[in-house]
């Protein structure tokens, strides 16, 4: 330890011995590797905490211990490779932002909102009142392209055609016989932009260091070389479903008893509304204040026992 450790420059936190070689520092003082692995915050925070403000938020991190040693993964979204991923553990309504297992845990009460989108456009939204899903227009889209793939397919399968009769003549060339090569064209490619490029993750929290997390996944993409309307939406349709099962955890994270409501359910609740009949209604009743207020007249004299007791019935529906 003692190589790789510098016993005169100590952490400030804990007093530890700490790196020589690239130490997490806050306020150019340099952290033991324990107090540096609790690091777990947005990027650029750590370099604008003075000393005082990290003591406070490793005394946070040591009180998240809890949350995390409860914590346990129901569902996984992950970004790619060094992307980062986002869990949820919907038995204990738990969240956390970081696979590794010491990274913080969120409480239900923290999680404010969420929303999945595909190029700016949402698709599943979480509030207070359930799981907000929106149809998206991807498929239709997809669907419209196929007259350029069927073009693509022409040219492909002329470029083949072509391709086979230079090979033939290529074969059928005498010894010495000068190359007069015709065909010298490149192969064509599929370059037409998919629907959908991205899809784009947002959480918004109530956390004193965590506000908001953001990410990215990447969207399917024809193939270059042998495009399919098919393939396209099988993987597009995947990629959505792994969407949803991400937002329905969240979700319940927020609210166990959460429900989806779809577009379709959402424009038809007012026009149902709408529709039915306004009817007046009777003023609600307070029994409890009706009964006391009848007993004061009986008890001054206004009233006599026999009215008081016909008063009672009717009010209690006897």
């Amino acid at each position: 330890m003692g190589l790789f450790s510098n016993n005169k420059k100590l952490c400030p936190i804990c007093g530890s011995p700490t790196p020589r070689l690239l130490p997490t520092k806050v306020e150019d003082m340099p952290l033991c590797k324990e107090c540096a692995g609790k690091v777990d915050l947005p990027d650029g925070v750590l370099e604008r905490m003075s000393l005082d403000q990290f003591k406070k938020y490793i005394a946070y991190y040591d009180e998240n211990q809890a949350l995390r040693d409860a914590f346990k993964e129901t569902d996984r979204m992950s970004f790619g490779f060094l992307s980062g991923e986002l869990l949820a553990d919907t038995e204990h309504r738990l969240l956390r932002l970081k696979g590794y297992d010491g990274a913080l845990v969120f409480p239900a009460s923290a999680l404010v909102s969420f929303r999945f989108l595909e190029d700016g456009k949402t698709l599943f939204e979480g509030k207070a009142d359930g799981l907000h899903c929106h149809e998206s227009d991807v498929p239709e889209r997809a669907r419209a392209m196929q007259m350029r793939v069927d073009r693509f397919q022409m040219q492909k399968e002329e470029y083949e055609r072509m391709e086979r009769m230079e090979r033939m003549r290529d074969r059928d060339r005498r010894p010495g016989e000068p190359d007069d090569r015709r065909f010298d064209i490149p192969e064509p490619r599929f370059e037409a932009d998919a629907p959908v490029h991205k899809f784009s993750v947002e959480v918004i929290l109530n956390d004193p260091y965590w506000k908001s997390f953001r990410n990215e996944i990447s969207a399917p993409s024809f193939s270059s070389t042998n495009p399919s309307i098919i393939d396209y939406l099988n993987e597009y349709d995947e990629k959505v479903e792994e969407l949803h099962r991400m937002a329905t955890a969240l979700a319940h994270v927020m609210n166990p008893g959460a429900r989806e409501l779809w577009d379709c359910e959402t424009a038809a609740a007012p026009a149902a509304q709408a529709a039915q009949p306004v009817q007046a209604t009777a003023p609600v009743v307070d029994t409890v204040a009706e009964l006391q207020k009848y007993k004061m007249l009986l008890d001054t004299g206004v009233i006599t026992e026999e009215e008081f007791a016909a008063k009672k019935r009717q009010l209690l529906g006897i």
